[in-house]
Formats: C-alpha cells, structure tokens, sequence
C-alpha cells in the first residue's frame, strides 16, 4: 500500500503549528509506523484550506530538513555528487514516502527527472517533492546552482506561476504530460562540499538494510550501531537524533533495543570505546571527550576509569 513515513507527515504537522494552528491528530498504521498516500493527501489538502496558501505543497518543500527524510536525507548529503544523490533517491526513496515512481532519461546536455505519483489528485504532493528536490541541492551545492526547466501534469493560476519561476530561477510549464525537473549534466559531476565516503557507505548499508526488512522485524541493534559508525564525531549524537534517522520515536527506540538486550548507551558506550586510544593519541583529554561527545572533561574521565581501570591521562602517556 502506498504510504509515507511518519517524519515525513511531522513536518507538515510542524509548519501548520508554526503558521499558529492546530494539527489535526494522524493515525499511523501500528505494524508500520507509516501513514496511508490517501490520509496523506488528505492532509496536505487540508493544510491548504486551514493556511488559505494555495501553494502550500510549495512552501513545505522549501522548509524541507534532512531530518524529515530519515536515514535517506543523510544519505543523500553524504554523497559525493549529484549523480550518486539522484541513484540514492531513486533505490531507497520508497523507505520515505512509497508514493510515486522516479525515473531519469538522459538528453544530450542535460538529464530529465521524472516523477509519477499514485495518485491524480496530488498537486499539493508533487509541488512539495519537486520544492525540496531543488531545496536540497542548492543547500549541498550552494544558491548559485538551478534547473534549466520545471514541468508540472496540472493547472496553475497567473498569480501562482509567477512565484514559482521566481524561486526555481527556471522557466515553469503547466498542464505538461509529465512532473519534471530539467537540469545541465554537468550539475551531476560538481562535488558536494559535505563529502564523507565512510559514512556513505555506512548509510547504504542501514538503507539496504531498511529496504529488505520493510514490514518485518528489523535488526535495530545493527541499524544504530551503523549509523553511530558512520559519523566523524560523536559529538551531540544522541538517542533522539539516532531515532529520527530510523523514523521512530527515542520511546519506541528505547523499547527495540532493550528487547534486542541493549540500550542506546551500551551501543554509544562500545563505539567511544572502541575510538578512544585512537583519539588520545591525536588529541588532549579535554579534545577527546569532547570528540566522544562528553559534555565535561570529568565525565569522560570517569568513564575511562571505570573502561580501563586507569586515568586517560595515564592511559595516553603510556599510548606516547
């Protein structure tokens, strides 16, 4: 059945709270944790009518986090390029929102993005991917960055076009036979500035593993255990940035791991662990712990001492 995530249905939930009104209250599907396409569409629907914008699927794509894309937005920011994000997209885009299909068709100068949704009543959809697909590249490769050309399926007003050729810097077509984004090839070989090859592959391997245990029991444990590898520093990484990578609650995270015999805190406790001697030999006590993402120096020695028995001062002048 087509759905989207739950964090995917927050953030529509956030910006109506923001615009000084009351979401309404969503069901998700308990075995899931997703949202059904049509209870989606109905909402985006009704966000226009309580908001009185009548490009409200426009105004959510530009406020568009890579929060709300779970495992998939850090994914995608950790690519090396525009070429490696589209192919991203495109294999695990179904773990954020299963509610249209993406296809790429190579022209002679350029690359056409294609993208046909499950359903004929979704302006409001398309209009908030298309939005956040350009929002997200201009945030990696930088404002200067822009498509040649926008295609949208429906009608727009006058008024409404205008807007949206102003912001995408492009010519707009309406009433198209497909939702486009026309952009030059060479936008694909441009190297994102937040390049980090270890944790892209470490993000595939939480991604691959997300996609083969849809609607199973999946192994939560291996999931964080990845995602905490896969960052350089374990700085302000904690269980409610972890949770909503995996598009589940810090609650419902606490509950997995503790019936999998763990706890978030044992899993970040192995991987500081397991950097430590590393790090001292790099860095100072104070550098270290803060690498670790201890708040306060004492903390962090604490800590080694009951790890090692030992002070890390110690411990880093026998490491010299």
């Amino acid at each position: 059945m087509a759905s989207v995530s739950t964090a995917y249905v927050q953030s529509v939930l956030s910006y109506l709270t923001d615009l000084g009104i009351t979401p309404p209250a969503m069901a998700c599907d308990e075995n899931s944790g997703r949202i059904a396409m049509e209870h989606y569409i109905d909402l985006l629907s009704l966000g226009e009518t309580l908001s009185g914008q009548s490009l409200f699927g426009f105004e959510l794509g530009k406020r568009i986090q890579a929060k709300d894309y779970g495992v998939l937005g850090y994914l995608v920011e950790s690519c090396e390029n525009l070429s490696q994000a589209i192919d991203a997209l495109i294999r695990f885009d179904s773990l954020v929102a299963d509610i249209g299909d993406t296809h790429v068709y190579p022209l002679e100068y350029q690359v056409q993005l294609d993208w046909i949704p499950k359903s004929t009543n979704c302006k409001h959809m398309v209009l908030r991917n298309t939005t956040a697909w350009i929002a997200t590249v201009r945030k990696i490769l930088g404002e200067m960055y822009k498509p040649d050309e926008i295609t949208f399926a429906f009608d727009l007003t006058s008024d409404e076009l205008a807007i949206l050729s102003d912001w995408f810097n492009c010519k707009v077509i309406i009433r198209a036979t497909t939702n486009s984004i026309i952009f030059s090839k060479e936008l694909l070989s441009i190297p994102f500035t937040s390049e980090n090859k270890a944790m892209f592959r470490a993000l595939i391997e939480v991604s691959e593993s997300e996609l083969q245990a849809r609607n199973t029991h999946s192994n939560i444990k291996e999931q964080v255990t990845l995602l905490l590898k896969a960052k350089a520093s374990l700085r302000q990484c904690d269980q409610t940035r972890i949770a909503a990578a995996l598009f589940i609650s810090p609650r419902t995270l606490q509950r997995k791991l503790k019936q999998q015999g763990t706890s978030f805190i044992e899993l970040l406790t192995f991987e500081r662990q397991s950097r430590v001697d590393f790090l001292l030999t790099q860095y100072s006590i104070a550098e270290t712990a803060f690498e670790l993402g201890f708040q306060e120096q004492s903390s962090f020695t604490h800590a080694f001492k009951k790890w090692r028995g030992i002070t890390p001062l110690k411990h880093q002048q026998m490491l010299r």
